[in-house]
């Protein structure tokens, strides 16, 4: 099958949050993201497409989403051999990312590029707001200044990243990697940090995640977004702004 542009978010969105195991025995796809904030998501958009570009037209089913409260997930696991190889014929591996980078057919359209990157920022990727420590009055410091980011341990992948949106015009920052005490690999970064370009980014490239659009949608309403705020309390926030979080 030729990658069109729905195979691209859908390869971008789980790169991002998908997985694939197998061995002997089985062969096992699984795909999900947090119960809470982004069910909406998989239930509007990724389900459906999912289920138009993959299931219907390979197994004539939809996917089953289940919660998994004590963890916290909202997702699907298929064991079908099938399913995986699908993927596996564009270059998806199973097991770790950390040699993952972006299919060279997709790197080479524009139009492919796009999708992709909405599909692996909606998924694995943040945008977050920091105070503005330009001006001068500290004491009235808001959370006003975008940040649109992309962590992963996969350094090709984020170099990929970083120059593919330079193709698309933009003017990312790499930041130097890091380990945790816990981390067994070195976490890589991506970020779009201009206030043009995340503006641009929202229009040419967007997100479909409510988790990441609600943000930007209180963003543009008053200025700036709360930290450490739900889903829920941004959609208040855009019924009524008034609301005391």
């Amino acid at each position: 099958m030729k990658i069109d542009e729905d195979i691209a978010e859908l390869l971008g969105i789980h790169i991002g949050d998908g997985c694939i195991s197998e061995n002997s025995r089985y062969s096992e796809y699984y795909l999900g993201g947090d119960i809470i904030e982004e069910k909406e998501y998989h239930d509007d958009w990724v389900g459906p497409l999912f289920n138009k570009k993959i299931m219907n037209p390979l197994f004539g089913i939809n996917v089953n989403y289940k919660e998994h409260p004590k963890v916290g997930i909202y997702g699907f696991h298929i064991f079908n051999k099938e399913l995986v190889d699908f993927f596996k014929k564009f270059g998806i591996v199973s097991g770790s990312k950390i040699n993952m980078g972006i299919p060279i057919e997709i790197k080479n359209d524009k139009n492919l590029l796009k999708r992709f990157l909405r599909g692996i920022f909606d998924t694995d990727g943040s945008l977050y707001f920091n105070k503005n420590y330009s001006i001068k009055n500290h004491k009235n410091l808001i959370n006003n200044n975008p940040i649109i980011q992309l962590s992963g341990v996969s350094k090709t992948l984020i170099q990929d990243v970083s120059d593919s949106l330079k193709e698309l015009g933009f003017f990312p920052r790499l930041k130097k990697p890091y380990k945790g005490k816990r981390d067994k690999n070195k976490v890589y970064s991506v970020r779009v940090y201009k206030r043009k370009d995340i503006e641009e980014f929202i229009k040419i490239i967007g997100f479909k995640n409510p988790k990441h659009y609600t943000k930007w949608q209180v963003y543009k309403k008053l200025g700036y977004c709360p930290s450490y705020t739900k889903l829920k309390e941004r959609k208040n926030l855009l019924i009524d702004d008034s609301k005391d979080l």
